[in-house]
């Protein structure tokens, strides 16, 4: 036992020798001028580069370097590719005797490294990293003994950065401000990592800072890059006021693939206003969670599984977008949304820049979509959104890589409850008092102009409007976009029975429509008049004159109003430009109604312009018998008739009396003439055949002409001459009287 302790004394006194004569040697033979021209002398024929530094050092604990500067090649008029402030390596003497190649230390501060492409695919670095020629192969050898391995217990970066610029000048990316250190690093194993930096870039696409911080452990796969991973424990990022948090792993470190779970916390559009400019103030948007599991290379990243989480929105992402070697993507999404019940009010009080209408209750709803992204085409092909007031679902394509956009689809919408549905715009519609149901299709097409084409079913709706009660209505339509059409619609209007079939086109321009219309009975009720604050419209330019052309027939089976009544009416209209002020009708309306009873027509007129129209000769007849008391004519402002028949026609709002007649027990009337109904002017003729009261053997004429308001009405001479009881008179005063008299008129 004494004999091993004193041989392993003696071991050691040798040890320390053999290394205090190294440490001697290596401080007599690497002098700094040594080690610096040592230095200068390898760098020039190995790297093709100038390299210079302040001072560099070699001793037992180690080399150290200050000042580092490495150019560009081939020297540094082409600008300066590395530099370091300081670099020390400080290694284990007790490892390497044991074969082992361990360092206690790396440490670098002010470290910089600029990169850039010179070319596609070819950078300031490339010429480093060619390849040697092949050697030609030798005898093979005995096997050599393997490498001692590489272990650095400790590796610390400060205050160091890094830069990229791309051949086209138009996108930087710089890390700055990196902080790095590491322990227990070796070849093959996990070590933990911990830094931070500052990422900056600037392209066309994006301009921003990114501060981050990552803490997790990396595996360096004996130093092969593909070999290599990471765990990342925490990734912490910021981008202007929005903070998101990432974990996961990584394996092949030079084209990593990734499994990641991203976090990023509820943000405000203003938060990101500094980096986007034209993002809308103050849209608040909920916190976002996400997984992915993801390809990355230099050319693409490929999607193979996303899935996300958005307040009430979900939904999954894959597929691929690429960049080389040109832009090109191909992605399919899965959305998912349940959106609670809410007020568009308070949704434009918070989203002030957005055009978002006010006094909407939107019911919850569930929203589903699914669509393929890919190079300018998006291809929804389903979506879908009910509630309990309808569901509706469709499948769309949107083509947004030409110079136009293209669009086409269908939708079908199941409308559950015509109430529920008015129930979201309450004060647009809950005057209505809607009820019922109904259901719709639709296919479109858009490329510069829509194009609709579908259909719709109605029912058992029903409605309320301007004092009339509409229910039990039920009926299909077809329309596309510049028709509608009807073959059959069946309900009741105030309780009496209604069928209709109506068609109607050019709806975009001048509308034509045409109809047939049966009623049992129409109740006209006189409509509340406008309250005494209503806006009226601004002065001004006069707002564009609309022109419809309409024509059919109506059958009803009695009218009823206050100021008149009647049995059946029957009416057939052709009219060409109805406009508001009638100054380019044309066209012709018959009609006749009867029997019943009229009481100051005036009145029904001054609310009804169509039946203003359709009984403007009545209504000057009434006129017209207050202005000749002397005629001693019956009260035609209240009278029974047996029928009314009218036939006009219209020439630029001219509306002439083909025939105008009423055959009554008091009277019969018939009138002739001209009407301008722009003007309100007058220019008739109304003969009058008494069957009451004073008795005449002829029609008893009167022309009544000027404004509508105010006419003048004359007896017709003539008329008057030609009733016997005034023949019978001026002959007994006038021998011959009669004759003479006819005899006048005839001049």
């Amino acid at each position: 036992m004494r004999r091993a302790l004193k041989i392993l004394g003696w071991t050691a006194l040798a040890g320390l020798l053999g290394l205090a004569a190294a440490a001697i040697v290596a401080k007599i033979y690497f002098t700094p001028a040594r080690l610096k021209a040592l230095t200068l002398e390898y760098a020039g024929k190995n790297l093709g580069r100038e390299v210079t530094f302040d001072s560099v050092k070699l001793d037992l604990s180690g080399l150290a370097i200050a000042n580092l500067r490495v150019s560009e090649y081939p020297d540094f008029k082409r600008g300066e590719f590395l530099s370091a402030g300081s670099f020390s390596v400080r290694p284990s003497l007790r490892a390497l005797l044991r074969r082992e190649l361990k360092i206690n230390s790396i440490t670098a501060s002010g470290l910089k490294l600029k990169v850039r492409e010179v070319k596609k695919n070819t950078y300031n670095f490339s010429d480093l990293i060619t390849a040697p020629p092949a050697a030609k192969p030798a005898k093979p050898a005995d096997k050599p003994a393997p490498p001692p391995q590489l272990a650095v217990s400790s590796l610390k970066v400060r205050d160091s950065s890094f830069s990229y610029v791309n051949a086209a000048g138009d996108m930087k990316v710089d890390l700055r401000g990196i902080n790095l250190s590491a322990s227990g690093l070796s070849p093959d194993g996990l070590f933990p990592v911990e830094g931070d930096f500052t990422l900056d870039v600037a392209s066309p696409y994006f301009k921003g800072s990114i501060p981050a911080k990552v803490k997790g452990r990396v595996a360096l796969g004996n130093f092969n890059a593909e070999k290599g991973r990471a765990e990342i424990d925490r990734a912490a990022l910021s981008l202007a006021g929005v903070k998101a948090e990432v974990k996961g792993s990584l394996n092949n470190l030079l084209e990593p693939d990734a499994r990641l779970s991203v976090s990023v916390k509820q943000f405000s559009t203003s938060d990101l206003r500094p980096v986007f400019k034209s993002l809308p103030h103050k849209v608040l948007l909920p916190e976002i969670d996400a997984d992915a599991d993801l390809k990355l290379t230099t050319k693409d990243v490929n999607l193979r599984s996303v899935t996300f989480k958005a307040g009430a929105i979900g939904g999954s992402l894959k597929g691929r977008a690429a960049w080389e070697p040109k832009t090109s993507y191909d992605l399919l999404l899965d959305l998912k949304a349940q959106l609670p019940e809410g007020d568009t009010t308070l949704l434009a009080r918070r989203l002030k820049q957005l055009p978002i209408p006010r006094g909407f209750k939107l019911p919850m709803t569930t929203l589903q979509a699914k669509m393929r992204l890919r190079d300018g085409l998006a291809d929804i092909t389903s979506f879908s959104a009910d509630c309990d007031a309808l569901a509706l679902n469709g499948k769309t394509t949107v083509n947004f890589g030409g110079k136009a956009l293209k669009a086409s689809g269908s939708a079908a919408a199941e409308v559950k409850s015509l109430a529920k549905l008015a129930a979201i715009a309450p004060a647009l519609l809950d005057q209505y008092a809607l009820s019922g149901k109904a259901s719709a299709r639709l296919e479109y097409s858009y490329g510069g102009a829509l194009a609709l084409k579908g259909g719709a079913e109605l029912k058992n709706v029903g409605a309320s409007f301007a004092g009339r009660v509409l229910s039990g209505l039920g009926g299909a339509l077809e329309f596309d976009s510049n028709s509608v059409a009807s073959k059959k619609l069946e309900g009741k209007l105030d309780g009496e029975t209604v069928r209709a079939s109506f068609k109607a086109r050019d709806m975009q321009k001048h509308p034509k429509a045409e109809f047939d219309l049966k009623l049992d009975k129409l109740v006209l009720k006189d409509l509340p008049a406008a309250a005494a604050g209503e806006a009226k419209p601004a002065a001004g330019k006069p707002a564009p004159q609309f022109y419809a052309d309409v024509s059919g027939k109506a059958e009803l089976g009695g009218v009823e109003h206050p100021n008149f009544r009647c049995g059946p009416v029957s009416a057939r209209l052709d009219l060409v430009n109805v406009s508001e002020d009638l100054k380019a009708l044309d066209g012709t309306a018959a009609f006749t109604a009867g029997p019943g009873k009229f009481s100051e027509l005036y009145a029904l007129a001054a609310r009804y312009k169509a039946a203003k129209v359709a009984l403007y000769p009545l209504i000057v007849l009434q006129k017209s018998s207050k202005l000749a008391k002397t005629l001693n004519l019956p009260d035609f402002n209240n009278m029974d008739f047996e029928v009314i028949e009218g036939d006009y026609s219209f020439s630029k709002g001219l509306m002439r009396l083909n025939k105008s007649a009423m055959t009554a027990p008091a009277a019969d009337v018939a009138s002739s003439g001209t009407i301008d109904l722009p003007a309100e002017k007058l220019d008739m003729r109304v003969s009058t055949t008494l069957k009451r009261g004073v008795s005449l053997g002829a029609p008893l004429a009167m022309t009544v002409k000027g404004p509508f308001a105010s006419p003048s009405v004359k007896p017709d001479v003539r008329s008057l001459a030609e009733q016997p009881a005034v023949k019978k008179a001026l002959d007994k005063v006038i021998p011959d009287g009669s004759k003479l008299l006819k005899g006048l008129f005839k001049k």
